[in-house]
């Protein structure tokens, strides 16, 4: 790897880091309130799976607007009144949904299209269906538990049983879950932690060091390679997609800062 390769990818790890902080820790994703309230952990897992491929300010919105629909039920006792939907027949008991009439979901009666596509909406009742079959319902810890006997691969492809969850959310959970409880990962399942989307394939595109490769890397593959580890190649992943994101602001900052040259246009 040359020195310049190995800088970008020092301040791409730094840029990891701070995903976390403003991105995790300060938006209140507290460990030991995830792992003891289900209804948080559940919210956290949507917080994921909202980010689907379409324009993030969207995605957001239409979160924001399904949070407030799901805490005006569930912020009070929240494990009595999903226990009330499933023996009323509001959720769905499997994964084909037999036998489940929607319309007929006091909790689908709830949501609009304030709140997501039908696909989005139809998602929330499925994670509920899925969390159902989990003790204390609580997803964060069922994944925790999975990736600590060494089964991320099989419980990512479970969750990509959920209606509307695909590769890219299913690993952008799961790499967010290692970040905040610090799980150990075996190497070989590194790759489960690699949420793919423009930003990333772009960053990783523009640092390629297999170009003229025959058989050039897949985006993962060469994130892992290049990485020196499961965590590292975590934050590298989220430190690309921070940079596209953050880019402009970032720009502005070197430019207040005076860190940014006239001769540096050059390079653009």
């Amino acid at each position: 790897m040359n020195e310049k390769l190995e800088r970008a990818l020092a301040v791409l790890e730094a840029l990891g880091r701070k995903y976390i902080q403003e991105f995790l820790i300060k938006e209140g994703w507290e460990p030991r309130r995830l792992r003891s309230d289900w209804y948080n952990s559940f919210k956290f897992l949507l917080s994921k799976l909202y980010m689907q491929g379409r324009n993030d300010s969207l995605s957001i919105r239409y979160l924001e607007n399904i949070q407030e629909c799901l805490d005006s039920y569930f912020l009070l006792n929240s494990t009595l009144k999903l226990e009330a939907l499933i023996q009323g027949h509001h959720i769905p008991s499997d994964v084909d949904w037999n036998n489940f009439k929607i319309d007929d979901s006091l909790l689908w009666q709830q949501f609009n299209e304030r709140m997501g596509k039908r696909r989005d909406r139809e998602m929330v009742l499925d994670v509920l269906r899925y969390i159902c079959k989990i003790p204390d319902y609580n997803i964060v810890n069922h994944s925790i538990k999975e990736i600590e006997a060494g089964r991320i691969k099989e419980h990512r492809d479970d969750l990509k049983h959920i209606w509307g969850v695909g590769p890219k959310t299913s690993a952008f959970y799961l790499r967010d879950v290692i970040f905040l409880f610090n799980c150990e990962i075996d190497p070989e399942e590194a790759i489960e932690l690699q949420p793919i989307d423009t930003w990333v394939r772009q960053v990783v595109e523009s640092l390629r060091d297999d170009k003229n490769s025959e058989s050039p890397l897949s985006t993962e593959d060469w994130l892992i390679q290049h990485s020196g580890g499961p965590r590292k190649a975590a934050l590298l992943n989220a430190g690309m997609w921070y940079l596209g994101k953050e880019s402009f602001n970032l720009i502005i900052r070197c430019l207040i800062e005076g860190n940014i040259s006239p001769e540096m246009i050059e390079y653009l």
